[in-house]
């Protein structure tokens, strides 16, 4: 008996009456939260591997590929605009979804995510429970850029020069030396962050953003040198998972590891007793080698898929944390090279020949999620070729779109 439902296009009524037959209960069916497209992906991803049935509500702008994977059990769209009103029928749509679909854990994939199930966690039905995650309080400490970097002061953890500024009078008091990176306080997925090569430029953009009231804005040094970010599972003040990741050219991801990186991440664990997933967004400095830490996310990632295919699922490990596992056993530091899990043609020709070979060089882990990802009619390659057709993934969106390609991705999602 197919116990999934779909939920596209939107039904009149948001979750509304059952209407099917639900599995059995359990108490780790998930209720994803998620805002960003590809946050979904990776908790769905995730969930799937980890053979967790989940209900997913999402600000999706088409019909995502993912809905029809078995552990699916249906998708309920949500837009950005309801996250960040966090109106009170929002609030009693999530409270009555966990209990008509028999919801065990609420699982927030973003920061708009995060707010909301801030504000839903006293409401929640006694029999579901939120995905570990920190204090409100905390959780914008560490998510405004100007208070996260003030933070790392008090905590004595090396960044960029910075300075905090509104009016372009603050920015002739700063000591800093261009090139400069400009970002708002406030903001996710690189929106506004810009580079800026004067201090003239530099005025004249603080003057224009405060005339549109979009400050205060941290202003930093650029560092010349590569990016590396470490990925947490931390449990009250201790890290027990964790990933170190670098860029390795046309969208690889290289995991490492690396010890200066990963105490720098503990001191921020310790010092604020965090609690739940992060990623810190750090940099090597080229001229001396020293590691500097940049932003804190508070929350899952935009590449979470990556970390999942190298063996370690945040998610699953998440889960097995609130029940009280030991993970000592489950979890293993990973040192690998990760393919691009995103749109490509071939992936697309590929998968309509029969899939994606798995490389033999993986470990069980990696041969599993591989499988799960590649197989065919279903994961990346669907998703790949919706996003190929119908432009709806950002890596393609400058490909052209025709009335053929929309007829071939309508076929290939029927």
């Amino acid at each position: 008996m197919d116990h999934r439902t779909s939920a596209w296009p939107i039904p009149s009524d948001r979750f509304g009456s059952p209407g099917v037959i639900l599995m059995s209960s359990d108490r780790d069916r998930l209720l994803i939260l998620s805002s960003i497209p590809v946050f979904t992906e990776g908790l769905v991803w995730a969930a799937g591997l980890s053979n967790r049935e989940c209900w997913v509500m999402s600000d999706e702008i088409a019909p995502p590929s993912w809905d029809r994977l078995p552990h699916v059990l249906g998708v309920e769209p949500m837009s950005r605009q309801e996250l960040e009103a966090v109106d009170e029928s929002l609030l009693e749509s999530v409270i009555r979804a966990c209990a008509v679909r028999e919801i065990g854990i609420v699982v927030a994939a973003d920061t708009r995510s995060n707010r909301l199930v801030h504000r839903l966690v006293d409401r929640l039905p006694p029999t579901v429970e939120p995905f570990p995650m920190c204090s409100e309080g905390l959780f914008e400490r560490l998510y405004d850029k100007g208070s996260f970097a003030e933070l790392l002061v008090d905590l004595e953890i090396p960044r960029p020069k910075t300075a905090i500024v509104s009016s372009e009078a603050e920015v002739r008091a700063i000591e800093l030396s261009p090139p400069y990176i400009l970002k708002p306080c406030q903001g996710e997925s690189g929106d506004g962050i810009i580079t800026v090569a004067s201090t003239q430029e530099l005025h004249a953009e603080v003057t224009r953003r405060a005339r549109i009231g979009d400050v205060p804005l941290v202003v930093q040094e650029l560092i010349p040198g590569e990016d590396i970010d470490l990925s947490v599972l931390a449990d009250h003040g201790r890290c027990i998972a964790w990933t170190i990741q670098q860029n390795e050219g046309t969208g690889q991801k290289r995991f490492v590891l690396n010890d200066q990186v990963l105490a720098l991440g503990k001191r921020i664990i310790e010092g604020t007793g965090y609690h739940g997933v992060a990623h810190f967004d750090m940099r090597i400095d080229h001229r001396n080698g020293e590691i500097l830490v940049i932003e804190a996310n508070p929350r899952f990632w935009g590449t979470l898929s990556y970390s999942v295919w190298s063996g370690v699922n945040f998610l699953d490990l998440g889960i097995r944390m609130m029940r009280g596992e030991d993970l000592t056993s489950v979890f293993r530091e990973v040192e690998c090279v990760c393919p691009y899990l995103g749109v490509t043609r071939g992936s697309i020709v590929r998968d309509l020949l029969g899939g994606w070979p798995v490389p033999k060089n993986l470990s069980a882990p990696q041969k599993r999620a591989w499988r799960f990802h590649h197989r065919r009619g279903s994961g990346a390659s669907r998703a790949s070729a919706l996003a190929w057709i119908a432009r709806v993934n950002r890596p393609h969106r400058s490909l052209p779109m025709s009335s053929a390609r929309a007829a071939v991705g309508r076929w290939l999602l029927r």
